[in-house]
């Protein structure tokens, strides 16, 4: 190692002009290239950057959907919770005067009524959450194909899909086999 060292400090003191110029030839070398870098690549970053922002965007928008249904899914269970209420009220008054003069069919009715809204409830709470959760997935599965689609090459991308086949067959043999 100290030989070449030596040698170079050789060459350099015997050719300082000859030194200079590659010294000169590296320094606008580097110059070309990085100017045709930036000309070639420059506007390939610039699209790559806003489709990522895009897609941020769109996730975003994706998240405050979620949100407004979630918000949307209570309101309507609080809407459901407060109509129930006010109908278990209005039965149950029906009901005591009902029972006063003998009638037991009004608290059957009652009974029902309470039933259909907390089934209602569950329904409407079931249906919001489950278009919450497939609008949510759809989202994840677009980033996650975008973002393999842009940073895997399809060698990359075959394997992974291979890896994910095998990891959910193994996990139905699994799931398939007596405990």
């Amino acid at each position: 190692m100290s030989e070449l060292i030596q040698e170079v400090l050789l060459e350099i003191t015997v050719k300082p002009l000859q030194f200079a110029a590659e010294v000169v030839q590296f320094f606008v070398l580097v110059l070309i290239i990085r100017l045709i870098l930036i000309r070639v690549v420059g506007s390939t970053l610039k699209e790559r950057r806003e489709r990522i922002a895009a897609d941020v965007e769109k996730a975003d928008q994706a998240d405050t959907a979620y949100a407004a249904a979630q918000q949307q899914a209570a309101v309507l269970t609080a809407e459901a919770l407060a109509e129930a209420q006010r109908s278990i009220e209005a039965v149950r008054t029906a009901a005591q005067d009902e029972r006063r003069l003998g009638l037991d069919g009004a608290e059957q009715e009652a009974k029902t009524i309470v039933l259909q809204a907390r089934q209602t409830v569950e329904t409407e709470k079931g249906r919001v959450a489950g278009e919450a959760s497939e609008e949510l997935i759809t989202l994840i599965t677009q980033v996650v194909r975008r973002f393999m689609e842009e940073t895997l090459s399809e060698s990359e991308r075959q394997a992974v899909t291979q890896k994910l086949i095998l990891a959910s067959l193994k996990e139905m043999a699994d799931t398939g086999s007596p405990q």
